[in-house]
């Protein structure tokens, strides 16, 4: 699967780990950005229509739209989130798993 990558030249497997790492930045942060956003919901008197969090539903809402049909809703609570967080941790693991080669 991975044997691609061993007869790539060695600068193109270089910016292949720069890339992924800097992936793997962007993937860490983003999915403490869905978090933050998910535990603001959590506080009913808090108005996330405010600055700084506009910003956050801005950046991270599309992103929890794509999975909102997967997943029906149980008693009223939404598990999408979940299913966003583990696609985002398997993209994660990818990465890193890219980077041991």
């Amino acid at each position: 699967m991975t044997f691609w990558l061993l007869n790539l030249s060695l600068e193109m497997r270089e910016t292949i780990m720069v890339l992924s790492e800097a992936m793997l930045m962007f993937l860490k942060i983003y999915n403490l950005l869905i978090t933050l956003r998910l535990t603001l919901v959590w506080f009913p008197n808090f108005n996330p229509y405010i600055q700084p969090f506009v910003f956050l539903l801005k950046f991270v809402d599309p992103f929890l739209r794509i999975f909102r049909g997967f997943l029906p809703s149980v008693f009223g609570i939404d598990f999408s989130p979940l299913l966003a967080l583990t696609f985002l941790q398997a993209l994660s693991e990818f990465l890193q798993n890219l980077r041991l080669l």
